[in-house]
């Protein structure tokens, strides 16, 4: 319905055109548009639903969070648990532990100083024979070329006695490829000697050996390790490196 009619018009021409406006939307609104006023109806309902939804969602959501964040009492609990002093259980068992480590720290401080002193100008060959191979880059004869060779050559005939190079204890005993033994003995302070090509082994593992004692007797061990001649295959490292005893021999 139009409101600017003559019959309208009339009656609000003597008014403000504010009031007219609004007298006008009322009437519209009420009276004039049934079909309008059941959809702003619909529509002012489904507003408020979906307000009322919005609203449970933050609801719903700020309870989320809070339960999420520890609060205060929590973290002093927590807090309060670790300050907690250890009983007496726990303070036997880190005592036990701390003697533990102590009595081990002591044991081998004294195995260090039970161990003796390696001189290695001390050191006397193993057996008498003239030095084959030296340690370092060698002609083999066997091979016709050069190779790197962490050991000495001493030539011996079968059967030579083989000595103690140095004091120490029998770490090792083994075979070699061909048949032959191999005596490995720790001398402490990080010294080892080694004696490849034994036939006979006179000595066991763990025992003590002074200088000069027997290993054994020298077997068949020509054409091994590059070399021609019959020999003994000496080597003696200081912490795993290869040390040249030809230095050291007088």
């Amino acid at each position: 319905m139009w409101p600017f009619e003559d019959s309208l018009r009339n009656q609000l021409r003597n008014q403000d055109l504010m009031k007219k406006y609004r007298e006008w939307l009322k009437k519209w609104l009420l009276k004039g548009n049934s079909k309008f006023n059941s959809t702003a109806l619909m529509c002012s309902v489904v507003i408020v639903a979906l307000l009322t939804i919005y609203g449970l969602y933050n609801w719903q959501s700020d309870r989320t969070i809070k339960g999420a964040i520890p609060n205060q009492n929590t973290n002093q609990i927590i807090k309060e648990d670790y300050q907690k002093k250890p009983t007496a259980q726990e303070q036997s068992i880190a005592k036990t532990e701390t003697l533990n480590t102590a009595e081990k720290d002591t044991a081998e401080k004294e195995t260090m100083a039970t161990q003796p002193v390696v001189n290695p100008e001390e050191m006397v060959k193993p057996v008498m024979g003239h030095v084959l191979t030296g340690v370092g880059m060698t002609f083999s004869e066997v091979f016709k070329d050069y190779r790197y060779s962490t050991g000495v050559a001493l030539a011996g005939d079968p059967g030579t006695e083989v000595k103690v190079a140095l004091a120490g204890t029998v770490a090792l005993i083994s075979t070699a490829e061909n048949n032959t033994k191999v005596i490995t003995i720790n001398h402490g302070n990080g010294w080892e000697s080694s004696y490849s090509g034994l036939e006979n082994v006179q000595v066991k593992a763990g025992q003590s050996l002074e200088q000069n004692n027997i290993l054994g007797t020298l077997g068949q061990n020509n054409r091994t390790n590059g070399v021609l001649e019959n020999h003994l295959y000496f080597q003696i490292t200081k912490n795993g490196e290869p040390v040249d005893p030809n230095i050291y021999w007088k």
